[in-house]
């Protein structure tokens, strides 16, 4: 998709329509998320591993059949991401865990796949009983497991439609912003609550921060005007993604160890290398000045752009 999500869905959904009276078949949709779960129990000691494989199959089958939006998806047209959970240990049906969030979308024109979000969370602690049913009411705090996996549904949500539509994602930042206000009331986590540390609150809270904005106008340059235009105009889409992480530094000057910086680039760092290591010496030498003040954290990784030839 090179335009508005909802605008391409519409024209999908008529050009469907048409053809199902056509031909007699029926379009084939599909909900909006294709999700890899794991669940890795090896920290804990236990002779009952069916508990666990009841959780991964309990939370795919939650993420990848709810209808997340009110958009039409065509099934390859569903947003891939992976949920990794590392049980750190169990108490009958009580676990503390670890929770590894990734997603990524597809450039135009191409097979590649950009990574978009990742992000790992040390404070996951929920219950759960074999065999149970993974329900979710965004009206209220039903569990600590189903509200940590909609949050994280909705965040991938919300910078997948930014990236494709200027502020596409504001709707889906609003319910995980939502979901953080239900549970800061409901659960114990420390997580859901403004604190020192960087954590679920903080996270929603700058995504719906105007302070933060040039974030998500990042996104969208970066890859609606830069990755999804280069197979046709490569050099202007150089240009349109470099103004795109130029628009961070707006962010570092309020906050230069802001989360959303180290969650993009966490998640962009190794590309960004990869895509400018043959560009010309000018774009390199700008480029690489940009990052290392953005993220100096990747200095290593950033040099090497200068290092080739």
């Amino acid at each position: 998709m090179i335009f508005s999500k909802n605008k391409a869905r519409s024209l999908i959904l008529k050009l469907a329509v048409v053809l199902s009276f056509l031909f007699f078949s029926s379009p084939i949709y599909s909900q909006e998320i294709d999700c890899v779960v794991t669940v890795n129990h090896q920290k804990v000691q236990s002779t009952d591993k069916s508990i666990f494989e009841s959780l991964e199959s309990g939370i795919t089958e939650f993420v990848n059949t709810k209808r997340w939006t009110g958009d039409q998806y065509k099934i390859e047209e569903r947003i891939a991401c992976k949920f990794l959970i590392i049980i750190d240990s169990r108490s009958d049906n009580s676990f503390s865990a670890t929770i590894q969030v990734s997603s990524s979308r597809p450039v135009f024109g191409t097979n590649y796949k950009t990574s978009m979000f990742n992000i790992n969370d040390n404070d996951f602690k929920f219950t759960y009983n074999d065999q149970q049913a993974l329900t979710f009411n965004s009206g209220e705090y039903q569990s600590e497991l189903t509200a940590v996996i909609a949050y994280y549904i909705y965040v991938i949500l919300g910078v997948d439609y930014d990236s494709y539509s200027k502020e596409g994602g504001k709707e889906y930042y609003q319910k995980a912003f939502d979901i953080m206000s239900l549970a800061q009331t409901s659960s114990s986590s420390s997580s859901w609550k403004p604190t020192t540390d960087n954590n679920r609150y903080t996270l929603i809270e700058n995504l719906t921060n105007t302070v933060f904005a040039p974030f998500r106008d990042c996104l969208y340059l970066y890859h609606r005007k830069g990755l999804d235009m280069m197979k046709d105009k490569k050099n202007e889409g150089y240009v349109n993604l470099i103004n795109g992480l130029t628009k961070l530094e707006a962010i570092h000057k309020v906050k230069p160890s802001s989360y959303l910086l180290q969650i993009f680039f966490l998640a962009k760092y190794s590309e960004i290398v990869s895509m400018y290591k043959d560009r010309s010496q000018t774009e390199k030498n700008r480029v690489v000045q940009l990052l290392l003040k953005l993220d100096p954290g990747n200095t290593k990784h950033y040099n090497k752009i200068l290092e080739t030839k």
